[in-house]
């Protein structure tokens, strides 16, 4: 499995570059990447998209974890929580 870390906030003038920034080696089928530091709202989400395109093209699982709950608020109220694979976080923010 690749492990991989998402920080800082995603602008859409950053976006692009990091859409393409995600390498999955041809035999890899696992890929996990941890948002706990990433924010974005929507540029995060267009970011996440392309990663979810390119790991199903190459046959890859893609697993989203410690996604905050405002960027699981914003997947929700875009009707994208079916299209990406976010590990949900049961807590609201105290």
């Amino acid at each position: 499995m690749n492990n991989w870390s998402l920080t800082g906030r995603v602008e859409f003038a950053t976006a692009e570059k990091l859409a393409e920034a995600l390498k999955i080696q041809a035999h890899t089928k696992k890929v996990q990447v941890s948002l706990k530091e990433a924010r974005g709202g929507s540029a995060l989400l267009l970011v996440l998209l392309a990663w979810q395109r390119r790991c199903l093209s190459l046959g890859a699982q893609l697993s989203l974890v410690d996604a905050s709950f405002e960027l699981q608020k914003i997947a929700e109220l875009s009707h994208l929580e079916n299209l990406l694979p976010l590990v949900f976080n049961t807590k609201e923010p105290s």
